[in-house]
């Protein structure tokens, strides 16, 4: 590994703390696939390994319920927009029917 550090550029200590600390940076990684010619690809799992979080979940759970609140509320909004349309309607009806029998 002490070869490898020095082709790369970096002291031993410092190659092996950003490998064991997993901080190793983009430009190592090309760095290091170029001395190994191999692809970038070859230092990384073949499959993705799911990330699971019971706090993301619980999170997207209350926006979901919260969501829903607000599309009630706004299916409530609309339908009292709608009443109140209709009473403006008869209202200006009743006045022009009061207005013409002066």
């Amino acid at each position: 590994m002490t070869w490898l550090a020095a082709e790369m550029g970096k002291t031993f200590d410092g190659l092996k703390l950003s490998l064991t600390k997993g901080s190793i940076k983009y430009n190592d990684i090309i760095t290091l696939s170029k001395i190994l010619d191999v692809p970038p690809a070859a230092f990384f799992q073949a499959t993705a390994i799911p990330y699971k979080s019971q706090s993301i979940e619980s999170l997207v759970g209350e926006q979901k319920g919260e969501y829903n609140n607000l599309k009630n509320n706004l299916k409530n909004c609309k339908e009292m927009l709608t009443a109140l349309k209709d009473q403006i309607k008869d209202k200006d009806k009743i006045i022009s029917l009061l207005s013409k029998e002066d």
